[in-house]
């Protein structure tokens, strides 16, 4: 089951890559609870999906996600032309014997570092489980991903 769960994910992270345009796909890795590989494409200048395959330290247990994300440029300032703050809402399911499924909402800085392909980001995720049972969680991490 995690075999077949691990290798669904990563087909999509790399079919999403293989259909965008060049420089719209970006793939990396997050640290934090969970951490592991992600991947993020662009729709659009301000409007991006991504889905992270990671592991949970915490119950010890694959986790994966995938979120529609909104960017907000210049929302901390004009300073800095490449920082933009984003928010979403998403979906995650944590497999295990008792699969946990629920919305995640992210909150985030995104970073794209000048004449570069290279994106920095942190965020923090409120979680609504809905099962097995009706609970709340908080996910975050910071991470990097590289855009093809």
């Amino acid at each position: 089951m995690r075999k077949n769960g691990i290798a669904i994910a990563l087909i999509f992270l790399f079919i999403g890559g293989v259909v965008t345009a060049e420089g719209n796909f970006g793939l990396g890795a997050m640290v934090g609870e969970p951490s592991g590989i992600t991947g993020k494409m662009y729709l659009s200048n301000n409007i991006a999906v991504d889905a992270t395959v990671s592991w949970s330290f915490i119950s010890d247990k694959l986790y994966v996600h995938s979120d529609y994300l909104h960017h907000f440029p210049g929302i901390v300032g004009s300073d800095i032309p490449t920082l933009a703050g984003y928010t979403g809402i998403g979906g995650m399911i944590e497999l295990k014997d008792n699969p946990e499924i629920g919305l995640r909402i992210p909150f985030g800085l995104s970073y794209m570092i000048p004449d570069t392909p290279v994106e920095l980001f942190f965020e923090i995720v409120p979680m609504v489980l809905l099962a097995p049972e009706v609970d709340g969680a908080l996910n975050g991490g910071l991470g990097a991903r590289y855009y093809f």
